[in-house]
């Protein structure tokens, strides 16, 4: 049997945070359910729909009418409130990040009006119902795009309690919530809060052996005292604005994820090279590229040389910045992104790498 974490979370989630007494996972009706309302108007408020969020095509795409519509409908986690409310989750987890084919905006709020059209046929009107879209992960791309879809599903259909759980609002209204509630849960089905308990076990014998417990991206700053971040320069540094390496992440995240069209493929050849890297740029990283290629790896010669993240699915980035260099390398990213901002004028994504270009010359500033 497929065991999703994602699901796990969700199903502790509705039953310690929002009070559900019954929860279901991979939650679908059963053909021989009696519908709370007739064919014509499930097919009235399909074809509603088509008209209201789809009058290009690309959401529903081929699917021709409600029945087909609703015989598609498997919600990841519905739940029951001691209430009586219905609360239904859609759970999405790609580690690098929320993405679909076809675009993530279509194929989320597909998801939605699924929901909407599935507890329409199976459950009485008068019943309070909440509606979940949660994923961790949400690049700064596709999240405004989701903002905007509730915001006009919030609109359209009123009556229902629209949750959008993305980034910090995922982790400080679902995960977090949920981990706290479950200090005192025993319950061996709940494999998610039974997970996150072997881990802490885990730490604790760790811990008692007097053995660091250190992640592979500390590992790898920790190899050498000289390089930035290490525990001496932390403060000084968070006084200052904060380390050149969480401006590097940032921007990379911009360049490689959220607006990856303003790189050609010839300067991600170069970011490839060291030689380029080290001479041109001005970027000595140990004789490392900046970027590598995920199928490369992380490791040179047995050690982490590359943040544990991956860059649009397609690369690392190296986390060997040297402190002796650090305003060597804070001006040589901002001559790149100068470039790239006069070649990508007017591009949706000029605002973010103008605000990159500023954070390092405030970084320069401040450190010189």
């Amino acid at each position: 049997m497929k065991i999703e974490m994602g699901e796990s979370l969700g199903y502790s989630y509705l039953r310690h945070v929002r009070n559900c007494w019954l929860v279901q996972t991979n939650w679908k009706a059963s053909e021989h359910w009696e519908k709370q309302c007739s064919d014509e108007e499930l097919e009235t408020t399909f074809r509603s729909m088509r008209h209201t969020f789809d009058l290009g095509g690309s959401v529903f795409k081929g699917t021709r009418d409600s029945g087909q519509f609703l015989r598609q409908a498997e919600v990841d986690v519905v739940g029951v409130g001691q209430d009586g409310s219905i609360h239904a989750i859609d759970v999405a987890f790609h580690e690098a990040g929320l993405n679909y084919g076809g675009g993530v905006g279509n194929r989320v709020l597909k998801k939605m009006l699924r929901t909407v059209l599935v507890l329409m046929a199976y459950h009485p009107p008068e019943v309070q119902q909440h509606i979940y879209f949660v994923s961790p992960r949400v690049h700064r791309a596709a999240q405004q795009p989701l903002e905007n879809i509730f915001d006009r599903l919030r609109e359209e259909y009123g009556g229902i309690t629209w949750h959008l759980l993305t980034n910090e609002t995922f982790a400080n209204e679902m995960l977090v919530p949920t981990l706290e509630k479950g200090e005192s849960v025993a319950d061996t089905a709940e494999l998610f809060l039974r997970a996150h308990k072997l881990l802490e076990l885990g730490e604790q014998s760790v811990q008692a052996t007097g053995v660091a417990v250190v992640s592979a991206e500390d590992e790898a700053e920790q190899d050498n005292p000289r390089l930035m971040g290490d525990a001496s320069e932390e403060q000084a540094y968070s006084k200052r604005g904060g380390k050149l390496q969480d401006i590097v992440r940032e921007l990379m995240a911009t360049l490689l994820e959220d607006f990856p069209a303003l790189l050609g493929q010839e300067e991600l050849e170069k970011m490839k090279n060291a030689n380029y890297c080290r001479n041109l740029l001005g970027l000595n990283i140990s004789n490392l590229p900046l970027l590598r290629d995920v199928r490369d790896g992380r490791d040179i010669s047995g050690r982490s040389r590359y943040w544990r993240r991956t860059y649009g699915g397609r690369f690392y980035v190296t986390s060997q910045w040297w402190q002796d260099h650090h305003l060597t390398n804070a001006k040589a990213l901002m001559a790149i992104v100068s470039t790239i901002i006069q070649r990508n004028e007017g591009h949706p994504g000029a605002t973010a790498i103008q605000r990159h270009w500023h954070e390092l010359n405030d970084y320069v500033r401040s450190n010189q």
